[in-house]
C-alpha cells in the first residue's frame, strides 16, 4: 500500500515535467514548420497536464498551420480562452513563435480563402481562427476578421477577449508633483 501511495505522489510532478517537455518539443516543431508533429506534441502535453490554456492554444495554432478543418482549429482556440484563469489574457507574438512572418501570412491567407465561400457556422469558425491570427501577429492595429466576428456575435466572450487584446495600450499619465514650498 505504501509503495502505491509513493508512486502516486511521485506521478504528479513527473507528469507535469513530462508535460513541459512535450510543450517545449511542440514549440520546436512549430518553429521549424512541422505542424503535425507540433500538434501531436502539444496534445501529448495536454494528456500529461489536462486543462492547460497555453498548450491548447498552441495546439490550435499547429492545427491551423497543418491545414486542418476550420471547426477543429476554432474549437481549440476557443477552448484555450475558456481555460484561461479569470482576468488573464493570452498574448502571443506569432511572428516569433512560427518559423517566419511569411508562414503566419500563409496560414492567414488559407483562412481568408476559406472565408470567401463560408456561410453560417463555417463562417464563424473561419473568422474565429483568422481573428486570432490577426490579433496575435505582434502588430498593433485592428483586425477585420475580429470586427466582423464581433458584428456577427456581439456577446461572444471569445471575441470580447480578443478585442481587449487588439485595443492599443493606454498610457498612464503620471500626476504632476506639487512644487516644494521654500522655507
Amino acid at each position: 500500500m505504501r509503495k502505491a501511495l509513493v508512486m502516486l505522489l511521485l506521478a504528479g510532478p513527473l507528469a507535469a515535467d513530462e508535460a513541459d517537455e512535450y510543450f517545449e518539443i511542440g514549440l520546436g516543431y512549430l518553429k521549424t514548420g512541422f505542424y503535425a508533429e507540433a500538434r501531436a506534441a502539444f496534445s501529448e502535453s495536454l494528456v500529461r497536464a489536462p486543462g492547460q490554456a497555453v498548450p491548447t492554444a498552441f495546439a490550435g495554432i499547429a492545427c491551423a498551420g497543418e491545414g486542418r478543418d476550420s471547426r477543429t482549429c476554432a474549437y481549440l482556440l476557443r477552448l484555450a480562452y475558456q481555460r484561461l484563469p479569470a482576468k488573464r489574457s493570452l498574448r502571443l507574438d506569432l511572428n516569433k513563435q512560427l518559423r517566419s512572418a511569411r508562414d503566419l501570412e500563409r496560414i492567414a491567407a488559407r483562412f481568408r480563402q476559406r472565408l470567401k465561400d463560408a456561410r453560417g457556422a463555417a463562417r464563424v469558425d473561419n473568422l474565429t481562427v483568422l481573428a486570432f491570427l490577426e490579433v496575435q501577429d505582434g502588430t498593433p492595429g485592428g483586425s477585420k476578421a475580429l470586427a466582423e466576428l464581433q458584428k456577427l456575435r456581439p456577446n461572444d466572450a471569445y471575441a470580447k477577449a480578443l478585442g481587449r487584446l487588439a485595443e492599443p495600450k493606454k498610457k498612464v499619465k503620471e500626476p504632476k508633483k506639487a512644487p516644494k514650498a521654500k522655507s
